[in-house]
């Protein structure tokens, strides 16, 4: 039987023959992308339960207690962003030039416009649960629970591309961050 080894396995600082600062960098993209994928499936999952709701007063506590966890995942998701964008990619890019190999930024473009749309789905969400909210604590009959199900699956649909951007991700990312330090292996040997 052959054992399945993590995409990052060789991320790891026993496989390094010297630490670095980009080996950190990659530490932090693996530690911060299986915190933000850990939190995409407890989402979903707890979407996916607010969906099925038989009546708008099972909904209601699932929908506040939604909100809260997409708001608070948006938030933790833009720090990252801003922390990929600002440190990660362009270490990427730089070194990638250097090697004069072809660039990486159409692939990161394409991750860019991933992360873009499950951003959208999940303002959708925030934006439609906000309204039902407001319907249900004034105990009026315009919240239907088909519009609870409504703003749940698009906020589903956001978990699942925002876990399918971050494994695409490492799929680009995690092969050449093993490249890079194999290279400073070999010049620090």
């Amino acid at each position: 039987m052959q054992m399945t080894t993590s995409k990052a396995a060789t991320l790891e600082p026993g496989n390094s023959a010297r630490i670095s600062g980009f080996m950190e960098l990659a530490q932090r993209l693996q530690r911060e992308h299986e915190q933000l994928k850990d939190r995409c499936g407890a989402l979903c999952e707890l979407s996916r339960r607010a969906a099925s709701s038989t009546s708008l007063i099972e909904a209601a506590p699932l929908l506040s207690e939604l909100r809260t966890q997409a708001a608070s995942l948006l938030a933790l998701l833009e720090r990252h962003s801003t922390w990929e964008d600002g440190e990660l990619f362009p270490f990427f890019s730089r070194y990638y030039k250097l090697k004069m190999e072809p660039t990486i930024m159409p692939s990161l473009w394409v991750l860019e416009k991933d992360h873009e749309l499950a951003v959208q789905f999940f303002e959708s969400f925030l934006q439609k649960s906000d309204a039902l909210i407001g319907l249900l604590s004034m105990d009026t009959q315009g919240a239907k629970l088909t519009e609870v199900k409504q703003s749940c699956d698009d906020l589903t649909q956001g978990c699942l591309i925002l876990t399918s951007h971050f494994e695409m991700e490492e799929e680009l990312i995690y092969p050449m961050a093993e490249d890079i330090l194999t290279d400073m292996d070999y010049l620090f040997s």
